[in-house]
């Protein structure tokens, strides 16, 4: 009864009962607003000549209030229908009938289609090129009379795994149309619904999230499986083994429990399909993490840092989940099973500033896996730094400090609020004699002073001389930057430094008691796992490599065992102890966690830091408890330049 656009229109209206304008549905459907008036009356005439979609100023196209039901129950019944067969999804139809027998003929396939020799032969080329350009298959031939296919049944199938994903993914054709299609002829609507159904199940009893989407794909790629085997296309037995994962392996045993099934061969190649797939209702485990997607995550975030200062390891529970989706990403990468995002185009156009920061991704991967990730994947995760921009993103709270006209005072607050939307909150204007009693009860993290350079001793000021321009702006980023970094640094020292792993020496202590009382100490915390063999080990590289750094100052750490976390135990020598010929003050005990990132090398920056001033060593020194140490360690932050 309608066109594919007008039933689209309908469906957009439907999922927008409160009105969508004329512009918006010109953009959701790629025409002009005049096609939509068109399409709109056309609908209306269709329909008995009813005023079925509604329009006003205030609230744009809408569907009458009395027919929504009725359009729901209608396009219900039209995704019941089999699509017409045209373009790609005839071609989808070709490669079927191919598949059954490895080969057919052409003249006897366009009787079934309804075509001549000619455009059979247009068909089969339009479908061929498809495949070398979305799929990188060149299997299927033609000759004058047939068309066949060459390539043995594993990568037949890998080929038909990545078809499944990527037409359910553009949506292009309904879930059991696109099998239908491919198993032209051994299609059976009640195997399949099994299919559906067998997963279903395997996903609601373990309580495991699934879209309708994900359900649908690995329903037809298993029962897709079941038909080759039943037409006796096996995939030939190999001697590489490989390992399952526990929840693929889990899947595959609760299959075999309602009698589908698999071989090995086929396990494998299904494993491959679903490696891309949350499987289990559990986080993510950090042992199913790869190193590689820490490593990629870990330079994005200090790029994003570089360019553009925002801190993306503010929120541990946002660096967890973006770190899942790169972790899967990768996969998808790995195993050539890729991902399309709907709203793509949306996302460019809503958030273009969150798109354009995730273009630092590509360079980064890049970098690991020498190709370039789609444009769907880097939507995707512009949706997450969307989301830390709007959500997580900490604002630097700054006062403004002048002597001058409050309208000068407002031109530069209106400048920064323009500048540095994302980086700055102004939260007040304020004459230099107010400063100290505004601070006692507002935080500020920046001040911008048009009076003086020093304001205040510990909080950054930017001196700011006359009214602001680009050369301001460059100066304000770097001051920026460094403000983040110096953040970033005092929160590392209070994840990694507890009071209960400080000791203060006052008379003289022997080296190997101090380590011993340290390494106590991060046991006690569940830092390491054993007191022992840590111990060993750092007196063990302590012969061979010593870890003095300056003159005062040491950073023993064992050479193999790592941490549970990573954790530091601190000593204050009162009476130094000489080690390499120099007399060391100060003692950090390193428990370091197999993974490393950011984290650490912030932390050796500090170590460098300290190495180099003789006025930190003696700060620190000088406190007389755990709480008092961090304390100070804090403070000395504020002098450091942090990278």
């Amino acid at each position: 009864m309608f066109t594919r656009r007008q039933l689209k229109l309908l469906e957009i209206l439907l999922n927008n009962v409160q009105g969508v304008t004329g512009t918006k549905l010109s953009e959701y459907l790629k025409v002009s607003s005049r096609t939509i008036r068109n399409e709109v009356g056309k609908i209306n005439q269709s329909w008995q000549n009813t005023a079925f979609i509604l329009a006003s100023k205030r609230k744009g196209y809408y569907i009458n209030e009395q027919y929504v039901d009725v359009v729901r129950k209608y396009l219900i019944s039209e995704s019941q229908k089999e699509p017409e067969e045209e373009g790609v999804g005839r071609g989808f139809s070709i490669l079927g009938m191919v598949l059954e027998h490895g080969c057919a003929n052409i003249y006897d396939m366009g009787e079934e289609l309804y075509l001549s020799q000619s455009a059979m032969y247009k068909e089969v080329t339009r479908f061929r090129k498809k495949l070398v350009s979305e799929y990188q298959c060149d299997m299927l031939h033609m000759s004058v009379e047939r068309v066949w296919l060459e390539g043995d049944e594993k990568k037949i199938r890998q080929v038909l795994f990545r078809m499944i994903k990527n037409e359910v993914q553009k949506e292009t054709i309904p879930y059991c149309f696109l099998l239908k299609a491919l198993l032209y002829g051994s299609f059976e609507q009640d195997g399949y619904e099994r299919m559906v159904k067998l997963t279903k199940e395997y996903f609601d009893n373990g309580k495991i999230p699934i879209s309708d989407a994900n359900l649908h794909m690995i329903a037809s790629a298993l029962y897709l499986t079941w038909i080759r085997n039943g037409q006796n296309h096996k995939i030939l037995s190999t001697s590489k083994e490989q390992n399952v994962p526990q929840e693929r392996e889990d899947f595959f045993d609760y299959l075999k429990g309602r009698h589908v099934e698999l071989s090995t061969e086929d396990m494998q190649v299904l494993g491959e399909f679903l490696y891309d797939f949350k499987m289990t209702a559990d986080p993510v485990k950090e042992s199913e993490i790869n190193r590689l997607s820490v490593l990629v995550l870990e330079e994005f975030c200090h790029e994003v840092m570089e360019k553009y200062h925002f801190d993306l390891w503010q929120s541990q529970k946002f660096y967890e989940n973006i770190l899942v989706h790169i972790e899967y990403m990768m996969r998808r990468m790995e195993n050539g099973y890729g991902i399309k995002n709907p709203i793509l185009d949306d996302v460019k156009k809503q958030y273009p500033y969150a798109y354009e920061i995730s273009m630092l991704m590509v360079s980064v991967v890049y970098r690991y896996k020498n190709c370039y990730i789609q444009d769907d994947e880097i939507s995707y995760i512009a949706i997450f730094v969307e989301h830390f921009l709007q959500n997580v993103n900490q604002k630097l709270k700054a006062v403004i400090i002048s002597s001058a006209r409050f309208s000068v005072s407002t031109i530069v607050c209106n400048w920064i609020e323009t500048k540095f939307q994302n980086q700055i909150e102004v939260v007040g204007m304020l004459p230099k004699h107010n400063l100290e009693r505004y601070l006692e009860d507002h935080p500020i993290d920046l001040i911008i002073s048009m009076v003086d350079a020093i304001v205040h001793p510990t909080i950054a000021t930017y001196k700011l001389e006359g009214l602001p321009n680009q050369y301001t702006q460059v100066a304000m980023d770097t001051l920026i930057h460094k403000i983040r970094m110096n953040y970033r640094f005092r929160e590392i020292i209070k994840e990694h430094f507890h009071q209960d792993t400080v000791r203060i020496y006052e008379e003289q202590v022997e080296f190997e008691q101090v380590i011993l009382d340290l390494a106590q100490a991060l046991k006690d915390l569940d830092c390491i796992k054993d007191v022992d063999k840590f111990v060993h080990d750092v007196f063990q590289r302590e012969v061979n490599y010593p870890t003095c750094i300056g003159d005062w100052f040491m950073i023993p750490h064992p050479l193999e065992t790592f941490a549970r976390k990573t954790a530091i135990g601190a000593a204050i020598l009162k009476k130094p102890v000489r080690k390499q010929e120099k007399e060391i003050q100060l003692i950090f005990l390193l428990a370091m966690e197999k993974k490393q990132n950011e984290q650490t090398g912030i932390l050796f920056q500090f170590f460098r830091h300290m190495a180099q001033e003789r006025s930190s060593i003696s700060s620190l020194s000088a406190v007389e408890s755990g709480e008092e140490f961090i304390n100070e360690l804090i403070q000395i932050s504020y002098s450091m330049d942090v990278h």
